[in-house]
């Protein structure tokens, strides 16, 4: 009797095992990725760096006129976006590839609304798919479907790393996007916290934002290059 009721509980425990094998992970439980902890710490970096170039970025000069829109649109740039912003007076250091070769160069700033140029910016330097990017919030949506990683809210917990997209005006119009960089619960109700461009005209870290908040639509994570 007892080697037969070993045998039945050695039974028992192993369908339990092999049934906890086979139950996939919800996408409200998913785990940090590699990929999204660089977008995530590219943005964090861009607030709380010891580099005093990168702390001129931290506030725009001028409406619209900042140091991520002039990291896209300068023509220099081998990433130059083919989408022209005047030059605005202002200028800082920064990372671009020229030639095929990655310098530390003089960035003139240019002037658009320019929250897009910020998280594309962190998705780029995150080693992060950039294509489909613009200088529209919007973009980061259409990228997510496109790359089957949108997730409306109230779906999804968000990971470091992915894009938050906004519609200030309940308006059905995508009007800002920012970086998650942390989440507090691991639940569709919880929080998160975000670096984002151009919020209130300059790079802020937000915090304990509501997954399922008004303003927010969804959340898009980067996928690879």
């Amino acid at each position: 009797m007892n080697v037969l009721k070993r045998m039945v509980t050695a039974a028992v425990a192993t369908v339990s095992v092999g049934a906890a094998l086979v139950v996939p992970a919800t996408a409200a439980h998913a785990a940090d990725t590699t990929l999204g902890i660089d977008v995530g710490n590219i943005a964090y970096n861009q607030v709380y760096s010891d580099n005093a170039e990168v702390l001129k970025r931290l506030s725009e000069k001028g409406t619209n006129c900042n140091f991520y829109t002039g990291f896209w649109a300068d023509p220099n740039n081998d990433r130059y976006d083919n989408n022209p912003a005047s030059t605005c007076g202002t200028s800082s250091k920064g990372y671009q590839y020229r030639d095929g070769t990655k310098s530390w160069v003089t960035v003139n700033w240019r002037a658009r609304a320019w929250c897009a140029d910020f998280a594309k910016f962190a998705f780029y330097w995150g080693t992060a798919k950039y294509t489909g990017l613009n200088a529209l919030a919007s973009s980061f949506r259409t990228y997510g479907v496109n790359n089957g990683t949108w997730h409306p809210k109230g779906s999804y917990v968000p990971r470091k790393g992915d894009a938050v997209v906004y519609d200030w005006e309940g308006d059905g119009v995508i009007d800002h996007v920012g970086i998650v960089t942390s989440y507090q619960e691991n639940n569709t109700d919880g929080t998160f916290n975000s670096v984002e461009g151009n919020r209130s005209d300059a790079v802020k870290h937000v915090f304990n934002t509501s997954n399922r908040a008004a303003s927010v639509v969804g959340f898009t994570s980067p996928v690879p290059k």
